[in-house]
């Protein structure tokens, strides 16, 4: 999912990023930061999802927020399927330097005003229809 926040740390260039959220391990939250991200790449990146997994038009709210939300099933542990968050990584992630560079991880205890945010699939270059 995409994700919103606030970040207090020392040096930090973007206090307030867009995270395609990837992966939460021992106190931290990974995943590209789209502000690092140029139009282009964005599209590309969003492209890249909707081949290799697709569905980027449903909206669901698993976790009881005030409105639905964009859940990117890159994949699903409850279902059989080749493409793993690992696999992404290594495959998309990986292969592309500035996709590489945008990758970011932050401590969770400093960040603040979490929020789930919705993509606007025009922008990304996808179909809602």
């Amino acid at each position: 999912m995409i994700v919103t926040f606030n970040y207090s740390e020392q040096g930090v260039k973007d206090p307030r990023p867009i995270l395609l959220f990837l992966h939460k391990d021992k106190g931290l939250l990974e995943g590209l930061n789209i502000n690092y991200l140029n139009p282009t790449k964005v599209k590309k990146l969003f492209s890249v999802i909707e081949f290799k997994k697709g569905k980027l038009d449903e909206q669901e709210n698993l976790i009881r927020l005030k409105e639905a939300y964009f859940r990117i099933q890159i994949s699903n542990p409850k279902k059989r399927a080749p493409m793993t968050t690992k696999r992404f990584y290594s495959d998309v992630i990986g292969s592309d330097a500035l996709f590489k560079n945008a990758y970011r991880s932050y401590n969770v205890g400093k960040l603040t005003a979490l929020k789930v945010s919705n993509i606007n699939l025009e922008m990304v270059g996808v179909d809602a229809d």
